[in-house]
């Protein structure tokens, strides 16, 4: 039986490990932000875009040490999505995961400048990756830009900002194909690449890493909803244009369809289908 929360608790550890090494000492920037950029990593979380990427790497039959460094490349892009969605302009959060916000700790200027911050550090991250030729380097920027720029995360936000209070399904399902499995998609394809994936492996790894994402999504709403305060504003959700029951069954089509696509994998593949119904099934 594959012990899915070990698993996740040697991976988390694994990250963190290298990924505390790429923040910037406080000679070298302001203190200030060097501060506020420990303090949003440090914050806590799942580090599951990260794991996603060497997990990713393992099952297109490569050695997950090679994905490291873009794996820590890959959080520090999604730590900064994180700041900036925590913002007044945008959520308007104080708290995450139980730590006050960047902005609420530090300022609303320092809270914008530290995402900042952390964005050009995922990239400068990513060009450290041991990769072979420039061209493979090409592909992961590649990735990593599309997934997080305006046909991405940062357009699923628009969407989300601009409709929060009155989604369709239409609005609703680009927003979780773009805000969340994206970025997913981006992760696992991000650890593929290095590990140098046929196409066939990298197309398998990306329709399993959407589906997963959609999943991820919606368990979130349900959970979300179940933990919300009566007076809370609108969040853009799934439960807006669907019942609760409905929801988990799309949810569980999502999960399904995601240990599907991983068939014949040329690497293990254990941990992608025992997470995929570890997260079908999270009450947190």
């Amino acid at each position: 039986m594959f012990d899915i929360d070990l698993y996740l608790k040697e991976s988390k550890a694994e990250v963190e490990k290298e990924l505390f090494k790429c923040l910037p000492l406080a000679e070298s920037c302001p203190e200030i932000l060097a501060e506020a950029m420990t303090h949003a990593v440090k914050s806590g979380g799942k580090r599951l875009r990260p794991i996603l990427c060497l997990t990713a790497a393992t099952a297109a039959g490569g050695k997950r040490s090679d994905a490291i460094i873009p794996a820590c490349a890959v959080e520090l892009l999604h730590t900064y999505t994180l700041v900036h969605d925590d913002l007044p302009c945008m959520d308007n959060d104080l708290l995450r995961r139980g730590k006050p916000t960047v902005h609420a700790k530090y300022g609303e200027a320092i809270g914008v400048l530290s995402g900042d911050a952390l964005l050009t550090l995922s990239f400068e991250i990513l060009a450290k990756s041991p990769v072979k030729n420039s061209s493979t380097m090409a592909k992961l920027v590649t990735e990593l830009c599309t997934a997080s720029g305006a046909a991405g995360v940062i357009g699923g936000q628009v969407e989300d900002i601009c409709f929060a209070s009155n989604p369709t399904p239409e609005v609703v399902h680009y927003v979780f194909e773009h805000k969340t499995a994206d970025l997913f998609r981006a992760a696992m394809r991000i650890g593929a690449i290095v590990a140098g994936a046929s196409s066939e492996s990298l197309d398998q790894l990306s329709t399993y890493a959407g589906h997963l994402g959609f999943a991820f999504q919606i368990i979130d709403d349900i959970l979300d909803a179940e933990q919300a305060e009566a007076d809370e504003k609108p969040e853009l959700s799934c439960l807006d244009i669907m019942s609760i029951d409905d929801a988990r069954i799309w949810a569980t089509d999502h999960t399904r369809r995601a240990t599907e696509a991983l068939t014949e994998m040329p690497g293990d593949t254990q941990a992608l289908r025992a997470l995929a119904n570890l997260l079908l099934t999270r009450i947190i």
